[in-house]
């Protein structure tokens, strides 16, 4: 019979699998029927591969409210998307970089310092919409695996009352169940970091793709407010793509930054003086456009691990498919010699067949 992965303790709320309401609900079906219809369902059910992802969002979930924990500690909350274009459009106001674009270079860090505090906020921002997504995905998938522990039980109450641990047919078929499930879990979990990876990665070319013509009006707007808050939305647009590429990393446990990431996270925070001098502004378009080339090679290095990974799930998935179904023969065939084929799940009619199983 075997069992299924553990998983993180989450607030649902837990699905009854006492035996005397299973053997009410089915009390109209045959124990041949229950048999098959609950090695069935289990089939069906863990080919969703709930373990395996609600480990990943686990994993995911718990590294980023580490993160959030950290930022919480030197950053706000942004309380208005609004803000941001405000805030940095009053400093070249004050600065009165608009009508003398040649102190720009003179005042750059002091503005990149601004800007990088103001990043910070939008990236606080993103990480707690990612938590929530996160929750939300956890307890669906935790109820799905609910499910799966309840059919397991129910498998386990029936098996029990035709057979003791002794007698039951295909003990030996069970062993190599387990074994080739544990092999179909692994390679599923790494197919799931794969997947969950690799989407992250198309999050972020996607906003690449929003940011960069938005980034091409902030140096040819008509007036100072229009190319800050050109400059502003795809700064924010750029801070989304960067927080998905490093929630691709933290999928696959790569904590190491690639140079691309780090150059394009100094250009964003230069990036709004740098539209006042056409050669720097030419410098960060660059460094944006090679983070891209460097997402479209992680994406292309992911997909074909995971093809790879596919080809041996299926035929992983095919074996243990094989191996159950063999098991279910065994069984079957016993019920079927024993003259129990057409006896319902009703409570006394099971409980009678427990104990003589036990005589």
């Amino acid at each position: 019979m075997g069992c299924i992965a553990s998983s993180q303790r989450v607030d649902v709320i837990t699905m009854s699998t006492s035996e005397d309401s299973w053997q009410n609900a089915s009390g109209k079906e045959t124990v041949l029927a229950a048999l098959v219809r609950l090695d069935q369902d289990i089939e069906k059910s863990e080919k969703l591969y709930p373990a395996q992802r609600l480990a990943v969002v686990t994993a995911e979930l718990e590294s980023i409210q580490q993160e959030i924990k950290n930022f919480e500690e030197t950053t706000n909350s942004i309380t208005n998307i609004e803000s941001y274009p405000k805030t940095m459009h009053q400093i070249f106001v004050n600065l009165d970089l608009y009508r003398r674009p040649i102190l720009a270079t003179e005042n750059e860090d002091f503005v990149a310092n601004v800007n990088r505090k103001e990043m910070r906020k939008l990236e606080l921002n993103w990480l707690r919409v990612r938590e929530k997504e996160l929750q939300s995905d956890r307890r669906r998938l935790h109820a799905q695996l609910l499910r799966i522990r309840s059919l397991y039980t129910q498998l386990k109450q029936l098996l029990s009352c035709i057979w003791t641990d002794d007698e039951r047919p295909g003990t030996s078929l069970e062993g190599a169940c387990e074994r080739a499930r544990a092999l179909r879990d692994a390679l599923a979990l790494v197919s799931a970091r794969l997947r969950a990876s690799a989407e992250s990665v198309h999050t972020a070319l996607r906003l690449l793709d929003d940011a960069l013509p938005v980034w091409k009006l902030a140096s040819v707007g008509k007036s100072g407010w229009e190319r800050t808050r050109a400059c502003s939305d795809a700064c924010r647009l750029l801070v989304q793509a960067r927080c998905s590429e490093r929630d691709a990393r933290r999928v696959l446990v790569a904590t190491a930054a690639p140079r691309a990431a780090r150059a394009l996270r100094l250009a964003m925070d230069y990036a709004f003086t740098d539209t006042m001098h056409d050669h720097k502004y030419q410098r960060t378009t660059e460094a944006f456009v090679q983070f891209k080339d460097a997402l479209v090679q992680l994406v292309n290095s992911i997909h074909q691990v995971l093809l790879n990974n596919v080809d041996n799930l299926a035929m992983a998935e095919k074996d243990l498919t094989e191996k159950r179904r063999q098991l279910r023969a065994a069984r079957v065939n016993d019920i079927v010699k024993r003259g129990l084929a057409d006896l319902h799940c009703e409570s006394s009619a099971l409980a009678s067949l427990k104990l003589k199983a036990r005589e």
